[in-house]
């Protein structure tokens, strides 16, 4: 007889399927077509929105609820693997009921544990998109004066070329990098555009809304209070996408030493080997989610050690433009030169920006390791 338990492989492979982060289809709001009367939006308030329309989470709760039901169909009380040592052997009825029950059990707390996920996964989403936002809105207002300086210059150019003192190649070199710099407009505008639509997405809101986006990031420098062995070892322990596949580990050891007097040879090393598949995948996970951490670890000291060197340039900028400023008033350099020193300095205050916005979007993979390697 053919052991009747429910692959738990198939469960946890529908289950990250839902928690497959950084999605809107995963993530879409369950009522559409709504528009949004709002001027402005903050993270928090997107987040709480975003969970209460989350059709996963709908999902996940009813899935929840059916579970349960079915569970105190069959058993009163909960049933957890024991000694996956001893091989068990128990009559076929037995067996149909204690897999069921097992069954039931794994889905429950899979359910349980992917429902937290898919909140972290909301928040990491739409974290994304705020900070796609903002930085794509903030490298717009910034080309966009770049580019109206390069048409100046260009405008300055033409006049050259005509008296004679700028070759033709010159001329052309400088228009290509104007209408260069148009294109790049037109990216970003898509940018912005296409995160808009994704976050409406998130929040149930029609795809053409716009707002304000409100982000109030402050930099906060990773400050770790134990050694980072230590930090991997509390991490690995806690994930809740290694604890799904552990359930599927426990399951799947269930049901190889768990066996009828009707189990043939063959199904008896068919469970065997997906026990032992089970346990291999299970590894792996965890060497992945520890190297995962490591990385993060790693381009985080690297964002921070960037960011002194920005701080070093900010310096440098503001006294250029001091300088600028000075001569300006006095005649020594044209509006343009002192244009050009204005923006150089907020160029790095948009990279300051960068910097912090990455930095805080690390920071919570990386104390939320589960949606780790999810944001692109």
């Amino acid at each position: 007889m053919k052991n009747g338990f429910l692959s738990v492989s198939k469960i946890i492979s529908a289950v990250l399927c839902i928690s497959i982060l950084m999605s809107s289809m995963v993530f879409a709001a369950e009522n559409k077509d709504t528009t949004l009367d709002i001027q402005s939006l903050d993270y928090q308030t997107a987040v709480d929105i975003a969970i209460k329309n989350a059709s996963s989470l709908k999902k996940i709760a009813d899935q929840i609820d059916v579970t349960l039901d079915n569970k105190e169909d069959l058993f009163d009380g909960g049933v957890r693997p024991g000694d996956s040592t001893q091989l068990v052997v128990v009559s076929a009825q037995r067996l149909a009921y204690l897999s069921n029950i097992y069954s039931l059990d794994a889905s429950y707390r899979i359910s349980k544990i992917t429902e937290d996920v898919t909140k972290i996964g909301i928040q990491a989403a739409v974290k994304n998109s705020f900070t796609t936002i903002l930085l794509n809105q903030s490298k717009l207002d910034l080309l966009q004066k770049n580019y109206n300086l390069q048409k100046q210059l260009l405008a300055q150019a033409n006049v050259k070329n005509q008296v004679g003192v700028m070759s033709n190649k010159d001329l052309e070199d400088l228009n290509r990098q104007t209408q260069q710099m148009a294109e790049q407009i037109k990216q970003l505008q898509m940018n912005i555009d296409n995160a808009y639509i994704a976050l409406n997405d998130l929040i149930g809101t029609n795809p053409e809304d716009r707002y304000e986006i409100v982000n109030e990031v402050e930099y906060t420098p990773l400050e770790m209070t134990m050694s980072l062995e230590m930090y991997i070892n509390r991490k690995l322990s806690t994930d809740q996408s290694l604890q799904m596949q552990q359930i599927g580990v426990e399951n799947a050891e269930f049901a190889a030493k768990t066996i009828s007097l009707g189990t043939t040879g063959s199904q008896y090393r068919t469970t065997e080997l997906e026990a032992t598949n089970a346990a291999r995948d299970y590894k792996n996970a965890k060497e992945d989610k520890e190297k995962s951490i490591r990385e993060a670890y790693i381009q985080l000291q690297q964002l921070e050690s960037v960011r002194k060197n920005l701080q070093t340039d900010l310096e440098k900028a503001k006294s250029d433009l001091e300088k600028a400023e000075v001569n300006f008033k006095v005649g020594n350099i044209t509006k343009l030169t002192l244009d050009q020193a204005t923006l150089a300095l907020e160029s790095i205050e948009n990279s300051f920006l960068e910097n912090t916005l990455n930095h805080d979007l690390l920071m919570f993979t990386f104390d939320n390791t589960c949606v780790l390697g999810s944001i692109s």
